[in-house]
């Protein structure tokens, strides 16, 4: 909430003025109290098995920064920074350090990281819906079907699969990569070498995708503990969306580094079922709780 629309809510629920100073002063203090706990939060993320990445941009009066987020169902982080990329990501030192499966959008700079990866296959379905519904193509329609038969089968599963059960479903998938470049063929070369690379179909690109990456399209058939989807990132990101909608902008780039700090806390804090006031009031007071206490 802005610091005026904050400052006039106190005032019409407790009669009591409250400036917007004192509000800001209170913000500033949160997030310089809160450093520990993003140190914790960091060093905890790292370290865990399963890892959602996502980005988003955001305004402030000057230039379009990015907010980056990391998250598990119990932790969430968010920085923000004027860059997209690695540089950004490597400032933040979460991805530099992790080894376990990083689910994303398939954006390559998270590709450049030498953990495991695991591909969002919200934004296949999406793809493939696309390429049936506008364009026809009858792989798609099969493809986007075997996907959800494959997460409704393992959804039931308690136990990971054996290399003989995952078998048919990779031969699924195998055919139907075939039948959509039997109908999606590469252009033969030019005679004459061209400069640049010849742009490829949305198919096209989707079929080599699924064959280059298959691993990481397919990791929650490898691993029943993937999630199917990168949606953890998505929901945690949208928080910035509502805010941003709100106010249009942040007025300085401290002000999105403060609530994206605070906001990191108090999102951990409601993933672990913690009381949100008393938390806001902890870290107010330099007494915030450890993002792995409960752990």
């Amino acid at each position: 909430i802005p610091a005026d629309r904050l400052s006039q809510l106190m005032s019409d629920l407790y009669g009591t003025s409250v400036s917007t100073k004192t509000i800001l002063d209170a913000s500033d203090r949160s997030y310089n109290n809160l450093a520990p706990f993003e140190e914790s939060l960091v060093s905890a993320l790292a370290d865990s098995e399963v890892l959602h990445a996502d980005e988003s941009g955001l305004r402030t009066v000057k230039k379009l920064y990015w907010l980056h987020s990391a998250s598990t169902e119990t932790l969430t982080f968010y920085g923000v920074h004027e860059k997209r990329g690695t540089l950004a990501m490597d400032h933040f030192n979460i991805l530099p350090q992790f080894r376990g499966r990083l689910i994303h959008d398939f954006w390559k700079p998270y590709l450049s990281y030498g953990c495991e990866h695991g591909l969002c296959n919200a934004h296949h379905l999406r793809e493939l819906t696309f390429l049936f519904e506008q364009q026809g193509q009858a792989w798609a329609k099969k493809m986007f079907d075997l996907l959800l038969e494959m997460n409704n089968f393992i959804d039931k599963q308690d136990n990971q699969l054996t290399p003989e059960q995952k078998e048919p479903w990779l031969k699924r998938f195998r055919q139907i990569l075939s039948e959509g470049w039997a109908a999606n063929p590469l252009p033969k070369k030019p005679p004459k070498k061209k400069r640049g690379r010849q742009a490829k179909t949305k198919s096209q690109n989707l079929l080599t995708r699924f064959g280059d990456f298959e691993d990481s399209a397919l990791a929650f058939l490898h691993d029943i503990h993937v999630p199917f989807t990168n949606n953890l990132a998505e929901q945690d990101i949208r928080m910035i969306k509502i805010r941003l909608k709100i106010s249009g902008c942040f007025r300085t780039t401290q002000g999105a580094e403060n609530f994206a700090r605070i906001r990191s806390y108090l999102s951990t804090a409601r993933k672990q079922g913690r009381n949100i006031l008393d938390s806001v009031t902890d870290a107010i007071k330099g007494k915030p709780f450890s993002p792995v206490a409960s752990f």
